[in-house]
């Protein structure tokens, strides 16, 4: 049985996940311990909890997924989510808990509340690994299942020295989703590509003859990137290879002559608009063979190729068409960025709106509560009240003085606080329009890029269709001299 996951934020988002139809085949919420009517608004609430307190992630996402031969029960799945929860030491907290089915197998999975609200406080998720593994060993025992090792509370040291090692990550099991190319497969291939190589030049080569390129990673040394513009991490693409003995192997190629991850996508992407472009082309423009070969190649002379260039006023033509595409691509971008910003920055005034009503409701309910139980004494109190006040005017002079130092000091500490929660909210939606906007200048700065190589690519093929137009019109003008002159006369004379 494996147990994986950890903390985090985005309620919007694993609402989502966790309510996907289109990649379950079945999707059942079990539990819902909250007073909101679904998920999504439940993760939400629980998430605005832990902006009370010095956190940033409200919520504990984990999944619990048996091995394929074993089915287990509702109430089996139910004394997981006990065990496991006494484990990371969630108990009491509001919990949701789905069944997914996916390709026959059922998964569980649990999201809890960290927000302890009788301390204002985050649950720890300190050791949280060890913890999954310690539920998941004991839920092995408990229900007879084959154990899976681990790294933690379920490694035997002695048999196990070394770390086990996944064969499929997270990630790399969602780049198959994204490819759908089987990561057993690949990693297959590339270590024959590796094993077929006698030094790392070869190899280099070898991976490119199959689509690959080999780039510099950020955190690793080598990393492939394939045609679909996806990053994997070399060291795990080969069977038994070690970070290590990769780069033991790779010694002879320096890592800093290799292009960057973005660098190597982008000349995927370039390779695969050059393979799109010949089967683009009309039929018409593609060079006879062999009748052509002769007439295609005349003796080189200057004024033909002074001919092959563009003239000043098509290169401004074509210019100005570019820039008049630009201009309005580039207004019609801006539209939609101020439209998103103006919608993004809409959403987060309502929301900041809305936490601060719920600050001045929880601040009112505080002054009630004080007011109440400071409220003029009644019935047998008040007769009290009006002896001290006979009896020792000054008594009640310095309650009532007391009483009003504590009502105001209230009243300072709730505007302090209230203006300091403004603040903070205010400085988050700014840093995160900040970040919007940088975004959409990127985004109009990427634009602006594109649009020179496409005027660079342009000008290339017009270059091109020029040079093509000429063959023609000189394989015409050939053909027409021979059917005028007719053959030659008198034929040449043989033996």
């Amino acid at each position: 049985m494996i147990i994986k996951g950890g903390s985090r934020a985005g309620p919007e988002q694993l609402a989502k996940h966790l309510q996907r139809r289109d990649t379950n085949e079945m999707v059942d919420i079990l539990e819902l311990q909250s007073l909101a009517p679904n998920l999504d608004e439940a993760f939400r609430d629980w998430q605005t909890l832990s902006e009370g307190t010095r956190g940033t992630k409200g919520l504990y996402h984990v999944n619990i997924d048996p091995a394929k031969d074993y089915v287990m029960s509702l109430e089996q799945w139910h004394h997981c989510v006990e065990v496991l929860e006494k484990e990371l030491g969630f108990e009491g907290q509001p919990r949701a808990v789905v069944m997914h089915q996916k390709h026959g197998r059922q998964h569980l999975h649990v999201v809890w509340a960290r927000t302890d609200i009788d301390t204002m406080t985050l649950r720890s998720d300190s050791m949280n690994y060890p913890a999954h593994e310690r539920a998941s060993k004991a839920l092995e025992i408990e229900f007879d299942h084959e154990p899976v090792p681990g790294k933690h509370a379920k490694r035997d040291r002695e048999k196990q020295p070394e770390f086990p090692n996944a064969a499929v990550n997270h990630a790399e099991w969602q780049q198959a989703e994204r490819t759908g190319i089987d990561p057993a497969e690949r990693k297959d291939q590339i270590t024959a590509l590796k094993q077929a190589s006698d030094s790392p030049q070869a190899f280099m080569r070898a991976l490119e003859e199959q689509g690959y390129l080999l780039a510099k990673g950020e955190r690793r040394d080598f990393v492939l990137v394939d045609p679909a513009g996806e990053v994997y991490s070399l060291a795990r693409q080969i069977h038994g290879m070690k970070a290590a003995e990769l780069r033991e192997y790779m010694k002879g190629l320096n890592p800093e002559n290799l292009p960057t991850v973005d660098q190597a996508a982008e000349l995927q992407q370039q390779m695969q608009d050059m393979k799109k472009q010949p089967a683009e082309k009309p039929a018409a423009e593609k060079p006879a063979p062999e009748k052509q070969t002769e007439t295609v190649q005349p003796e080189p002379a200057q004024p033909a190729e002074q001919a092959k260039g563009l003239s000043p006023e098509e290169i401004q033509a074509i210019q100005k068409a570019v820039a008049d595409r630009q201009v309005r691509e580039a207004a019609d971008m801006r539209q939609r960025q101020s439209n998103e910003y103006n919608h993004t920055r809409d959403i987060f005034d309502r929301e900041m709106a809305e936490k601060l009503a719920d600050r001045d409701a929880m601040q009112k309910a505080e002054r009630a509560r004080f007011a109440r139980e400071n409220a003029p004494a009644t019935g047998v109190d008040q007769l009290i009240d009006r002896f001290q006040r006979w009896w020792n005017p000054k008594l009640v002079q310095e309650r009532e003085a007391d009483r009003e130092r504590r009502q105001q000091e209230m009243e300072n500490r709730q505007t302090k606080e209230r203006a300091d929660y403004a603040a903070k909210l205010k400085q988050a939606r700014d840093i995160d329009l900040g970040n919007l906007s940088e975004r959409h200048a990127q985004q109009l700065r990427d634009h602006g890029l594109r649009t020179k190589e496409d005027l660079e690519r342009y000008i290339r093929q017009q270059e091109t269709a020029r040079r093509l137009a000429e063959m023609r019109e000189r394989e015409r003008q050939q053909e027409r001299k021979r059917t005028r002159d007719g053959p030659e006369w008198p034929p040449p004379l043989t033996r």
